[in-house]
C-alpha cells in the first residue's frame, strides 16, 4: 500500500473501488500538494468527472486568491461520503479558467477508506453558548467533539441528566476564512463537578444531540473529517 493518507493504524486503511466513493457535484474536497508535511491543506469542491478519464475540481483559494498549482503537480485528494472516507494521490492534468477556474485530476488508481464511527470523538478547545429550555444562553468550553455529542464545561450548571438544551458554536466552512454557525438541539447525558487549577467550581456535562440532518448534519461531517485528519481520535463517549 502506498503512504496511509489518514492518521489510523494502517490495519484500519482498507483499499476501495472508485464507485465505492459514490461522488456528487457539488461534494466537497480536500487537495494537498505532494509532500503534505510542507503544503497546506486547501478545501475545494467537485464539480463532475468522466470515468477513466478525469476529475474536474473547483481551482482552491487561499487567502481569497486561486492557489498556486500547476499542470503536472502531485495532489493527495481526500474526501468524506456518510460513514467512510476515502483519499488517493493524483496529478493536475490542466488548468482551465473558462468559464471559471477548474481543474482536470488524474484518475486514482489506488484509493483508500477508513470507517468513521459515530461515536468516535475529538479533542477541541471551542468557545461556544449553551442554554437549557427557558433559560439564558450562558458561555461554555466545547472540550470534544462527536457526531453524536460533545463534553462541555460551564461555571454554572446546566441542568440534571435529560434536561433539554441547545448549543450554539463556529466551525469552519469551505475556505479557513469563512465560518458558519451551528445550533443543535440535544440533552444532557451526564454531569459532573470538578475544580479547576484556579480553585473556582466547574460543570462538565456530557451533551447528547438529536440526530442531526440537512446542512447541519453535512457541516458536521465535513468539521469532523478535517478533525480526524488532523488528530487521533478518542475512542470514548460520553
Amino acid at each position: 500500500m502506498a503512504e496511509a493518507l489518514f492518521p489510523f493504524d494502517k490495519k484500519d486503511i482498507k483499499q476501495c473501488r472508485f464507485e465505492d466513493m459514490n461522488l456528487q457535484v457539488g461534494q466537497r474536497v480536500e487537495l494537498q500538494r505532494i509532500p503534505p508535511g510542507i503544503n497546506p491543506r486547501l478545501f475545494s469542491v467537485l464539480i463532475g468527472y468522466a470515468p477513466g478519464e478525469s476529475l474536474l475540481v473547483r481551482m482552491p483559494l487561499l487567502s481569497n486568491l486561486p492557489a498556486d498549482l500547476q499542470e503536472g503537480d502531485r495532489l493527495y485528494l481526500r474526501v468524506s461520503s456518510g460513514t467512510q472516507a476515502f483519499g488517493f494521490a493524483t496529478k493536475v492534468q490542466r488548468l482551465c479558467i473558462v468559464p471559471f477556474h477548474y481543474m482536470h485530476l488524474a484518475m486514482p488508481s489506488e484509493i483508500q477508506c477508513v470507517d468513521i464511527r459515530h461515536d468516535q470523538r475529538f479533542t477541541v478547545n471551542i468557545l461556544a453558548e449553551i442554554k437549557a429550555t427557558g433559560r439564558d444562553w450562558q458561555p461554555t468550553l466545547m472540550l470534544d467533539l462527536a457526531e453524536g455529542g460533545s463534553m462541555v464545561e460551564c461555571a454554572h450548571t446546566i441542568g440534571e441528566p435529560g434536561t433539554a438544551v441547545e448549543l450554539r458554536f463556529s466551525i469552519p466552512a469551505g475556505h479557513a476564512e469563512q465560518e458558519v454557525t451551528l445550533t443543535l438541539v440535544g440533552k444532557v447525558h451526564k454531569t459532573e463537578t470538578r475544580h479547576r487549577e484556579d480553585g473556582l467550581q466547574a460543570y462538565r456535562h456530557g451533551i447528547e444531540f438529536a440526530e442531526l440532518s440537512g446542512n447541519d448534519a453535512l457541516l458536521m461531517q465535513n468539521f469532523l473529517f478535517r478533525l480526524m485528519l488532523d488528530h487521533h481520535p478518542r475512542q470514548e463517549a460520553n
